[in-house]
């Protein structure tokens, strides 16, 4: 089904706890420039009342996009910088340089949603979103917009394509579009260059997963370690999920650690619905 144009909350400004009032104008076919500040009226609940299960999907989609993510004590703030390449990176964690490709897709595109039956360990200094599956740190300015606000870490499990095969494939074709809407031209200038620093077969929550991590240089600083980590659901329903971690270059982020201990940590949880989470309807 074709989302019909219309102001849906902003996908490139979701992963900053306090830009969740913004929304962006879609045109049927692609996000444009235009954005605004909703109403107060315009709260979660609208989405059942205006565009029922488009806007629902597409306020899920706002949750989960943007990151000012980092590491911490030991990582370095250098970056190197240089030309774009003639043709683009790839996306399968093999490493490359220059900047990303833009991504293509709109409200409510299949794999922004939050996964259910599953959750998150909060670490020390860490808080967790009741809405979502998904655990945050380190609020700060955006370094490319002071009307918006980033953070210094955040992760977040969410639902695979229905089409992604094998973990290693759906992580491998998952980090570069993460990467690009986590650290968004908007708010760090676009990716310069990438480096694949892990791409491994690894646990989660009792299940074979695998990860890909790349290092990304940002043209406005912070640079940034990314991860995305596909892994079946551990309930067995056969599920694919992805575990997609930021983490900022910056000495006031957290730990690199701190990604690993996140992974290591992932346990079932309540289903969507209870507790206050996301009802599963939505999905």
């Amino acid at each position: 089904m074709t989302t019909p144009p219309g102001w849906y909350p902003d996908p490139g400004s979701a992963y900053k706890p306090k830009s969740r009032a913004q929304e962006r104008w879609w045109d049927g076919s692609a996000w444009s420039g235009q954005t605004r500040t909703r109403g107060a009226v315009r709260g979660p609940l609208v989405a059942g009342i205006v565009g029922g299960l488009v806007l629902v999907a597409a306020l899920l989609v706002g949750s989960v996009l943007v990151f000012g993510a980092g590491v911490g004590s030991g990582a370095s703030d250098e970056a190197g910088t240089g030309p774009a390449p003639e043709s683009p990176p790839r996306d399968d964690g093999s490493g490359g340089s220059g900047e990303l490709p833009e991504e293509e897709g709109g409200p409510g595109e299949e794999g922004e949603v939050p996964a259910s039956g599953v959750d998150l360990p909060v670490l020390d200094g860490w808080r967790h979103d009741p809405l979502a599956p998904m655990v945050t740190t380190g609020e700060y300015t955006c370094p490319g917009s002071e009307s918006e606000r980033c953070l210094r870490g955040s992760s977040v499990i969410v639902v695979a394509g229905t089409d992604t095969g094998s973990a290693e494939d759906a992580a491998k074709s998952d980090i570069g579009r993460f990467a690009k809407t986590a650290y968004s031209k908007g708010t760090y200038g676009g990716i310069t260059s990438h480096e694949a620093v892990a791409s491994e077969k690894t646990t989660v929550a009792g299940e074979d997963g695998y990860r890909v991590r790349w290092k990304i240089v940002n043209r406005t600083k912070p640079d940034a370690y990314v991860e995305s980590l596909a892994f079946p659901h551990p309930s067995g329903s056969g599920e694919m999920l992805l575990l997609r971690s930021g983490f900022d270059i910056h000495r006031a982020a957290p730990p690199l650690k701190d990604m690993d201990r996140l992974a290591e940590g992932v346990k079932e949880g309540p289903e969507a619905g209870e507790s206050g989470g996301v009802p599963g309807e939505a999905v």
